[in-house]
């Protein structure tokens, strides 16, 4: 098998694995916004077992199979930008790693503001604000209790 059709394969294994968390990663966004947290664990499960499955398998082992001595992941991106048939395809799975990762971190900041929104609502059913927003009928900040000791609102 030439160098070119392996790396060829490899890259299409990656995109079908970025692909499966690029798919997972808007259905974890989809449970986020809907606080389903029963889908959300399930796929968080599936999410972590395949980028395990991604980390484990940088560069597989399929390489081995012939005379190709197995590259760093610098020299197979290297071959890959400077071949002009695999360029375009390196660089599409460039793309999709670079918003399976925006997207990531998109999830990751809908998690901490259902987080601090969480918190919050607890706060406000133990008569404790944080912020001091609490105000009575006549828009006067109240005295609020925190476990047991009064606070000044």
């Amino acid at each position: 098998m030439q160098k070119h059709h392996v790396y060829q394969t490899l890259i299409n294994q990656w995109r079908t694995q970025y692909q499966q968390l690029h798919d997972l990663l808007n259905s974890e966004q989809n449970a986020l916004e809907k606080r389903d947290f029963e889908t959300l664990e399930l796929i968080v499960k599936e999410k972590t077992e395949l980028v395990e499955q991604i980390n484990l398998e940088q560069i597989p082992a399929m390489i081995n199979q012939g005379n190709i001595t197995q590259p760093t992941l610098m020299q197979l991106k290297t071959y890959c930008v400077n071949e002009p048939t695999l360029t375009a395809s390196w660089n599409s799975l460039m793309e999709l790693v670079d918003q399976c990762h925006f997207k990531n971190e998109v999830n990751s900041r809908l998690i901490d503001l259902v987080t601090q929104s969480t918190k919050r609502t607890f706060n406000l059913i133990k008569g404790f604000d944080p912020d001091n927003n609490i105000y009575d009928n006549q828009g006067d900040q109240k005295i609020v209790s925190h476990y047991g000791s009064s606070v000044s609102a």
